[in-house]
This record gives structure tokens, C-alpha cells and sequence, in this order.
């Protein structure tokens, strides 16, 4: 059997286990609802460059939505995971797949390939799970040069993001660690980036919705919205108090 590092260890354990995600998504289902809406269409335009590329997912399930769903047919598709249970979610959506992934067990931390040998390398929520600067330097050891990555992943900022997380412990692995000032600036280093943040204002608003609302499909979130879009165009120094963000990137 593969040897992991001991963060990857702690969090294949964790995921065989099983998290308790329900509540956790519950309460911040009303504040994604435009912002999953946009990052839908962000994605669909940035997925384009990898068709027909040879391409990595750090994870095993995002590529379904991704690359399927924008109807992106790789050369290659290689999908890791430190997790059985994740990895074998994600062998059991593949039995129609045009993308015909090849799934294997891997630590991040150690990516078992030869420079050069990706175009794109994505990812969904899994970075944050990583020991930041060793997974960098792999992800940018293994991408071809001008090659991508596209990332989405929690920011640490977010006072109600902070609240949720602290209340809601059994929906996440015990060293998982949103990303921080230092985190973004170690992305910087490796690539030419572009980054979408994601829910300010939404954040609080959305727990009003939740409370009048039956969905988040309503003004006052589209109010929230719309706000957040003023904000982060305004005030760059915002930028780092939204709960999520989605990273394109291009090797340096």
C-alpha cells in the first residue's frame, strides 16, 4: 500500500469515516444560490482550455460537473484521492462518462507523475485539506508550461463563516485550514492568477432568507448579490472577507 504523508493519513481516515455535511450545507444554502449561478458560467468558459488536454483533478468527484456537464472531452483524465469511499464515489458516476477518468489512490502531497505531464489541474474544496506550499510545488512541478488550474476553496475571513465552522465541527476534518493571507500569497508565487470571490454580504443575509424565505431564490438575495459584486469591484480590500473564491491560474 501507497505511503501518505501524516496530514494525508489523518484525512483519508476522516473521509472513510464520513462527514456530517447536512446542517453545515443547510445553512448556507440560501446565501450560494446566485453565486452557484456564476460560478457555473466561470467555470463553463475556463473548462474550455482543457478539451482534448491531458488533465488532473486533486480529488475524484468534481469533474462530473465540471467537464461532463460542459461537455469537455479530455485526452486524458486522472482523478486522485487519499479516500477509498471518496475515490469509489467517484468510480461509480463514471460508468457512462465520455471523460473515461482513471482513478487512483494518491497522496497529493507526493503526486506520483513526471514533470510536465498535465495542461490543467482543478479542483474542488480539496486544497485547503493540503499542507499548502508542498501541494503547490507539485501541482506546478507536474503542469506543462502556460498549463492551468482552477480552484474553488473556503476563505478563513468570514466572521459568520467562522461561526458556522466552530458550530458545526462534525462537517469537516480536523485539520482542514481555509485559506489565508499567506496561502494566497503562496499561490501568487506559482502562478498568474484571477481571483473570484465569493458571499460577503450574502453570508448574513442568507441566514435572514433562510428564516422568511422558502429558497434563496428572492430579492432580498439578489439585493445581497448585487451588493457583493459593488463591494468587491470598490474594495479590493474586502476581497479577503468573503467566504469562498475561485482561482484561475496559468504557471509561471
Amino acid at each position: 500500500m501507497q505511503r501518505f504523508s501524516a496530514l494525508a493519513e489523518k484525512e483519508r481516515a476522516q473521509y472513510n469515516e464520513g462527514l456530517q455535511r447536512e446542517g453545515y450545507d443547510l445553512f448556507f444554502s440560501h446565501c450560494r444560490h446566485f453565486y452557484i449561478q456564476r460560478r457555473n458560467e466561470l467555470v463553463k468558459e475556463k473548462v474550455q482550455f482543457a478539451h482534448g488536454k491531458n488533465i488532473l483533478e486533486i480529488g475524484s468527484t468534481t469533474w462530473k460537473g465540471w467537464l461532463e456537464t460542459n461537455s469537455i472531452v479530455p485526452d486524458s483524465l486522472t482523478c486522485i484521492n487519499i479516500s477509498e469511499v471518496e475515490l469509489q464515489q467517484g468510480i461509480d458516476s463514471a460508468v457512462n462518462s465520455k471523460a473515461k477518468p482513471q482513478f487512483t489512490l494518491m497522496d497529493a502531497h507526493n503526486l506520483e507523475f513526471a514533470d510536465e505531464s498535465f495542461d490543467f489541474v482543478f479542483g474542488g474544496a480539496i486544497l485547503h485539506h493540503l499542507n499548502m506550499v508542498t501541494v503547490l510545488n507539485e501541482i506546478h512541478r507536474v503542469l506543462k508550461p502556460n498549463g492551468k488550474i482552477l480552484f474553488v476553496e473556503p476563505l478563513d475571513m468570514n466572521p459568520v463563516g467562522k461561526i458556522v465552522r466552530f458550530l458545526t465541527k462534525k462537517a469537516r476534518t480536523f485539520d482542514e485550514q481555509p485559506l489565508r493571507f499567506c496561502d494566497i500569497s503562496e499561490i501568487k508565487k506559482r502562478f498568474e492568477t484571477q481571483f473570484f470571490y465569493e458571499e460577503f454580504l450574502s453570508v448574513p443575509f442568507g441566514v435572514l432568507s433562510g428564516i422568511f424565505f422558502k429558497d434563496g431564490s428572492n430579492s432580498l438575495m439578489r439585493f445581497a448579490f448585487t451588493a457583493d459584486q459593488f463591494l468587491d469591484r470598490n474594495f479590493e480590500w474586502l476581497r479577503n472577507w468573503f467566504r469562498h473564491v475561485l482561482i484561475d491560474g496559468v504557471r509561471k
